[in-house]
C-alpha cells in the first residue's frame, strides 16, 4: 500500500487520483496507479504542474511514447506531444483546432492503435460565468460490450469492421472549409493511414477485457456488408455505447491530467466554443498492441 489516493469517480470506469504529484512517483505508486488504470478504463489527477519533458517521462513509464500522423500539430521540439488547439499563429493552427468532435478511440485506423493516450490542460475556455467550455465526454466500450445480448455478442465476435481515416478527415474538412479553413492531407499522412479492418470486438491486452470496438467517427462499415447493409448495425451499437448512463462528462481544469486506455472506451470532445476563447492542451500516446 501507498500513500496515494485513489477515489471512485463517475460510473464503474473513472477513478480520480487525489494529492500526487506525477512527476515524483514511488514505484509502487506507480503499479497502483496503473493496476486502477487497466481495470477501469479513466483516471484524472487534477493540479498538476507539468512541463512537457514531465509529460513525456510520466508516459514513458507506461511503455514507448509513439509520434501522431500529423506532425504539422506536434508541439516544436516535441514530435512526441500532440497539440490540441484553436488557437492561431498567423494563419497557421498551432493544434488541431476541432479533433475529436464526435466519439471515436484514438488511432483505431492504424495497424496497432495506441494503448493510452495522456492529456495536459494548459489553457481551457471559460463562458462569461466562469463555467468551464470544451468538456470530454466518455463512454465504457467494455461496459457496453458486458450489456450486450448473448446473440450480438456472437454476430460483432465473427465480423470486422472498416476504419477509414483519411475518409474522415475530407469529410470534417469541407465541413469546416468556411469557419476553419484547411488544406487538405498530404500524400505523405495518406500512405501512413490506408483504410483498415479491425475487429468489432476488442480484447484488452493486460486484462483480456471484451470490448465493443467500432465508433462513429472512423468506422464506415462492416466486413462483407455494404454500407447500407451495415449502417443500422453499427448505429445501433454507438447508441449502446454511447447512452447516458454509460457516459462520464469531464470539466476541465487548468492542470489537469487525464489519461484514457483505448481499448476499453471512448471519448468524444465538446465544442461549444470559439475565437476569442483559447484552448490548449497536449497529448502523449503509448505505444499499443494490434488488436485481437
Amino acid at each position: 500500500m501507498t500513500d496515494i489516493e485513489i477515489r471512485s469517480g463517475a460510473g464503474t470506469f473513472v477513478r480520480e487520483l487525489v494529492g500526487a504529484d506525477v512527476r515524483k512517483l514511488s514505484d509502487d505508486a506507480f503499479r497502483e496507479i496503473e493496476t486502477a488504470f487497466n481495470e477501469h478504463g479513466v483516471l484524472y489527477a487534477r493540479g498538476q504542474t507539468l512541463q512537457p519533458e514531465d509529460l513525456i517521462a510520466f508516459s514513458k513509464r507506461f511503455g514507448g511514447i509513439e509520434s501522431h500522423p500529423r506532425q504539422e500539430y506536434a508541439l516544436e521540439g516535441f514530435p512526441q506531444i500532440h497539440v490540441l488547439s484553436n488557437i492561431k499563429d498567423g494563419d497557421r493552427s498551432i493544434g488541431s483546432a476541432y479533433a475529436g468532435d464526435d466519439w471515436h478511440t484514438d488511432l483505431c485506423f492504424m495497424k496497432c492503435p495506441s494503448r493510452m493516450s495522456i492529456l495536459y490542460s494548459l489553457e481551457i475556455p471559460v463562458d462569461d460565468n466562469g463555467e468551464a467550455l470544451g468538456d470530454t465526454l466518455f463512454a465504457s466500450a467494455a461496459d457496453a460490450f458486458d450489456d450486450l445480448p448473448a446473440e450480438d455478442k456472437d454476430f460483432i465476435s465473427n465480423n470486422r469492421g472498416i476504419m477509414q481515416y483519411n475518409r474522415r478527415q475530407e469529410i470534417k474538412r469541407q465541413e469546416r472549409m468556411h469557419d476553419h479553413p484547411r488544406p487538405p492531407i498530404s500524400d505523405e499522412v495518406k500512405a501512413k493511414t490506408p483504410d483498415i479492418s479491425q475487429p468489432m470486438v476488442r480484447t484488452h491486452p493486460i486484462t483480456g477485457r471484451k470490448s465493443i470496438y467500432v465508433n462513429q467517427t472512423y468506422t464506415f462499415g462492416i466486413e462483407g456488408m455494404s454500407e447500407d447493409e451495415a449502417a443500422p448495425v453499427l448505429k445501433q451499437l454507438y447508441k449502446h455505447v454511447t447512452r447516458d448512463d454509460n457516459v462520464y462528462r469531464h470539466k476541465w481544469q487548468v492542470g489537469d491530467l487525464l489519461m484514457w486506455d483505448n481499448a476499453i472506451t471512448q471519448h468524444k470532445a465538446i465544442g461549444n466554443y470559439k475565437h476569442p476563447h483559447r484552448r490548449r492542451l497536449i497529448r502523449t500516446s503509448v505505444t499499443g498492441t494490434e488488436v485481437f
